[in-house]
C-alpha cells in the first residue's frame, strides 16, 4: 500500500466521522462523507451541507469515501460544483468502485486515493433505458471530465477516456 494511502486512512480513522452540527471543532477536524450506492438527487444537498459545515468549523479536510455504481449525472454535477467551490480541501478515497457519476465526483476533488483493486471510470452517459446518450451529451461529459482532471493535476486524456 502506498504511504499516501496509509496517511489518508490514518487521518480518516483517527479523526473520522462526519462532525455533528453545534459541536466545537478546529483545524484538526476531518469530515468523512460516505458516497455509497446509487448517486441520486438526495445526495447533493447532503454533500453541500457537509462542505458548508466543514468550512464553518475550519476543518482541515473533507474525505469522500466512495463506493458507487454511478447514477444521475445531474446530481453528480451539483455535487461537483459544491466540491470544486469548497474552501476546505476535499479528497476522494475510492473504496471499491467509482463508476460513472462516481468518477465525475472523484475527479472533482483535490486528490484521489484508491484502495488496492478499486476501480474508477465507465462514465459514458446513458438515458433512463441504458442507451448511450447522444454524442452532444457524451462530448460535454468528456469535456467536463477532462477539465476537472486538468484543474486537479491529473491526466486529462485518462479522464476523457473514462467517457468513451
Amino acid at each position: 500500500m502506498s504511504r499516501q494511502f496509509m496517511v489518508l486512512i490514518a487521518i480518516a480513522g483517527t479523526l473520522g466521522a462526519l462532525a455533528v452540527p453545534g459541536t466545537v471543532q478546529n483545524e484538526s477536524t476531518v469530515y468523512r462523507v460516505p458516497v455509497t450506492g446509487e448517486i441520486e438527487l438526495g445526495l447533493a444537498p447532503y454533500i453541500q451541507r457537509a462542505v458548508k459545515e466543514a468550512a464553518e468549523v475550519g476543518a482541515a479536510a473533507l474525505i469522500l469515501d466512495i463506493d458507487t455504481p454511478g447514477g444521475r449525472v445531474d446530481a453528480a454535477e451539483i455535487i461537483s460544483d459544491a466540491l470544486t467551490d469548497s474552501e476546505v480541501p476535499v479528497y476522494s478515497l475510492v473504496n471499491r468502485r467509482a463508476y460513472s457519476a462516481g468518477a465525475l465526483i472523484a475527479l472533482s476533488t483535490s486528490r484521489i486515493y484508491m484502495r488496492p483493486a478499486s476501480v474508477i471510470g465507465a462514465a459514458t452517459p446513458v438515458d433512463g433505458t441504458g442507451t448511450k446518450a447522444p454524442e452532444k451529451i457524451v462530448s460535454a461529459m468528456r469535456s467536463q471530465m477532462r477539465a476537472l482532471a486538468e484543474s486537479n493535476g491529473l491526466e486529462p486524456e485518462v479522464a476523457a477516456a473514462m467517457v468513451d
